[in-house]
């Protein structure tokens, strides 16, 4: 799960949408990404959560028969 780091230097950019953060950003960390993800707002952030956790969920091939 994606936990997030305290910044309070301005000047980023937002890896989801490219917009540049002047004050604030969302910065997280996940365990399958070496480097932070800056987020401009919340919205951006859940957005890339969203996505995220959707990735992560495992893929099955085919639907399973039903035993009778």
């Amino acid at each position: 799960m994606p936990f997030q780091i305290k910044t309070e230097v301005g000047g980023f950019r937002c890896d989801w949408c490219g917009k540049i953060v002047r004050e604030n950003p969302i910065v997280v960390k996940t365990c399958c990404n070496n480097k932070p993800w800056t987020f401009c707002s919340r919205e951006c952030y859940s957005q890339w959560t969203r996505e995220w956790m959707r990735r992560q969920e495992q893929k099955t091939g085919q639907r399973k028969r039903q035993l009778l």
